[in-house]
């Protein structure tokens, strides 16, 4: 994986923090600088990582096993078509305190009056992101996942927050979909991720939203044409 930026701005939070060791924080910085800007998600090996920190490759996985623990980053595990290991895919976090604020670190400009009304023009109300993005955790049972599946809770909060996104940019049709994601949805969304490689990928966020709508959309159609079973009387 190369290198995305010449140099990288890393939050005081890391720096300071008094329950990270140093190679910890140095660690966090390299992946910090291979990361993508929009998602600060990146994909190093180990050996790149054990390279650039100018330490050993079993140092290097402490470090990230440790960063995964403590709440600084979450790693998923990417494996090849045939079942081989790939690099990990980490996503970073500015600290735990601070994770439901990824990855948008700031929200969405309040629309105009006139954006209000066209948001509302298909009969729908309109909420704000804050109402919008609790709806969307109230219809998917995130305690659900909170509780059973902790470590596909960043994937989780992910979809979340990319779900009142992809209604502001969508047709009614696909707002329709969006409107009515359950939480059998979402573990079926994480299972046909599973595995991927994402190593080609350059905007990840981009990538998994346009994914997502597509895997609704094609779910709604197998739906729409199964045939229902027949039974002999």
């Amino acid at each position: 994986m190369k290198l995305t930026r010449p140099f990288a701005m890393v939050e005081k939070d890391v720096l300071f923090s008094p329950e990270l060791t140093a190679l910890e924080k140095l660690v966090y910085c390299v992946l910090y600088a291979f990361s993508d800007n929009n998602t600060r998600s990146c994909y190093p090996s180990y050996n790149t990582i054990a390279e650039k920190v100018g330490c050993s490759k079993k140092t290097a996985i402490q470090c990230v096993a440790s960063l995964c623990e403590k709440g600084w980053m979450q790693k998923m595990e990417q494996r090849t078509k045939k079942g081989g290991h790939r690099s990990n895919l980490y996503f970073l976090v500015l600290s735990p305190e601070k994770q439901h604020l990824y990855p948008n670190h700031t929200k969405p400009e309040s629309p105009s009056p006139s954006e209000k009304s066209d948001s509302s023009s298909d009969g729908e109300p309109y909420w704000g992101y804050t109402e919008r993005l609790e709806d969307v955790k109230n219809r998917i049972e995130y305690n659900y996942f909170a509780e059973h599946m902790p470590d596909q809770l960043y994937m989780v909060d992910f979809l979340c927050q990319c779900i009142p996104e992809l209604y502001d940019t969508s047709f009614p049709e696909d707002r329709k979909l969006l409107n009515q994601v359950n939480s059998l949805d979402i573990i079926g969304f994480l299972h046909h991720t599973a595995g991927r490689n994402y190593s080609g990928v350059k905007n990840m966020k981009a990538y998994l939203k346009t994914m997502f709508l597509e895997y609704l959309r094609r779910e709604q159609l197998l739906l729409a044409t199964a045939v229902p079973p027949r039974y002999d009387r």
